[in-house]
């Protein structure tokens, strides 16, 4: 039978994991909390410091060192160089911080389109230079794109499959054109035997 966990027992729970340096995404696992409230405990836990330095956490865990380093505006690789990690490491840790800064969404939307990140950062750019950035320019924006599709979808069969017949085309013209060629220069030589004999009989 397993055991429903209170929700004090889910925040000593979520100290635990985070002494034993576990991520943020492990915890929200064990523990079925979701990062924002895990984030809330772990704030709650290490408080704030305004003057705290790097020179001051040289003692702390690499976890640590990296937060800190983030909150200081350094890009994921400066952290990976700097604390001598992986860069799966580093990037568990930005997630990490960006749940502790209460961009919780931002860590979740991440995970789900980090593999497509630089399609969605072009289709960004591209709706924001032709100023299309608002809900309703979006909802608009995607409702055409879905209308589309799938005329597009018919028309890249279409094309497709004309450009396969032009090919086969092209190859029956080429296969005709050497043998027309082939032809020509049997007649050729047969012209020029021909005339070698019409020499000789007139001499």
């Amino acid at each position: 039978m397993q055991v429903v966990l209170n929700r004090r027992d889910k925040e000593q729970l979520v100290i635990k994991l985070r002494e034993e340096g576990k991520t943020i995404r492990e915890i929200a696992s064990v523990a079925h909390l979701s990062f924002s409230d895990i984030g809330a405990v772990i704030r709650k836990i290490d408080g704030k410091d305004d003057g705290i330095e790097m020179k001051d956490l040289k003692n702390k865990s690499k976890g640590t060192q990296a937060l800190f380093l983030f909150s200081n505006g350094k890009k994921p690789i400066e952290v990976a160089i700097e604390l001598d990690l992986p860069s799966i490491e580093v990037e568990n840790m930005q997630q990490e911080f960006w749940v502790l800064s209460q961009l919780d969404e931002l860590a979740l939307i991440y995970h789900e389109i980090k593999s497509h990140l630089t399609l969605f950062l072009r289709l960004f750019h591209i709706m924001k230079r032709n100023r299309l950035i608002n809900e309703k320019d979006i909802q608009n924006a995607l409702r055409h794109a879905a209308d589309d599709l799938p005329s597009l979808e018919d028309r890249i069969y279409k094309l497709t499959n004309y450009v396969m017949d032009l090919e086969s085309k092209k190859r029956v013209l080429k296969d005709t054109i050497t043998l027309w060629n082939a032809q020509l220069s049997d007649l050729g030589r047969a012209i020029d035997i021909k005339n070698q004999q019409l020499k000789r009989m007139g001499k």
